[in-house]
């Protein structure tokens, strides 16, 4: 013990007024040591080499003591000093699958599997029958539409036909309109075309007949004066000039010459 003492003495005096983590010893420069490293210097520091003992005596002994202290001060220091590396442990654990994937999963499911249950149960056949029925109006329609396009092309193929046999028929002549026959009964003092005369009124009445069934209006002028004759004329006019002249147009037609006018 006497030696520590005396190397305490000898150490600065600014080293024994530094805090006690010191234990009075210089300052020094150091570095952190790993666990391993550390073990493994203490281990060699301390651990003295065997040696035959009967190699030593008190003396060497008695020597020896002093590095042992040393190093059992440093060994202290370093213990003291040194920074310790947190050591992690990793530990595993399983940890269970949460069941809210699970729930939500069967929940989306059962949403899709109703909604088709739902579309192919209550939509999908309004769907179908909706398009049965517009199907069975366009057919209706379509039926319509072609049923009148049938009528207006058996109407057009009538017409056709009629108008075919109309113009093979041949066109007959329309009858004329029946002529009048009139017998005067008092003088009128207008001018006559006579185209017949006989003393025979029945045959003047014949002929006005046969006048009348071609369209020709006639007028009876019976006996008068000094003469015994029925006469028959088929025109009549207000002066001689113009009764003289239609009588003129007439000769040489239907009634020959024998045409004069005669004033009643």
């Amino acid at each position: 013990m006497a030696r520590r003492k005396k190397q305490n003495e000898d150490l600065p005096q600014e080293n024994l007024d530094s805090s006690d983590d010191t234990f009075g010893l210089p300052e020094i420069e150091y570095e952190p040591l790993q666990r391993n490293e550390r073990e493994e210097q203490v281990t060699e520091q301390v651990t003295p080499e065997p040696q035959d003992e009967s190699s030593f005596t008190p003396e060497e002994e008695q020597r020896e003591e002093v590095p042992v202290e040393e190093e059992q001060i440093k060994e202290e220091f370093v213990e003291d000093n040194q920074f310790y590396e947190p050591s992690y442990s990793y530990s595993y654990q399983d940890e269970k699958p949460a069941i809210w994937p699970k729930v939500l999963g069967g929940l989306l499911i059962l949403l899709v599997v109703g909604a088709a249950i739902w579309y192919f149960v209550d939509i999908r056949p309004k769907q179908l029958a909706e398009e049965a029925k517009q199907r069975r109006e366009l057919l209706a329609k379509q039926e319509v539409a072609r049923k009148q396009e049938a009528e207006k092309l058996a109407a057009q193929r009538l017409a056709e036909e009629e108008r075919k046999k109309a113009e093979a028929v041949p066109l007959q002549p329309e009858a004329p309109p029946a002529g009048t026959i009139e017998t005067l009964s008092g003088r009128t003092g207008r001018y006559y075309v006579v185209v017949a005369s006989a003393i025979d009124g029945d045959l003047i009445m014949d002929y006005a007949k046969k006048l009348s069934s071609k369209g020709v209006t006639s007028t009876v002028i019976p006996p008068f004066g000094k003469t015994k004759f029925h006469r028959l004329a088929v025109a009549a006019g207000d002066t001689y000039e113009n009764t003289q002249a239609t009588a003129d147009g007439m000769k040489g037609g239907d009634y020959g010459d024998k045409v004069w006018v005669v004033r009643y």
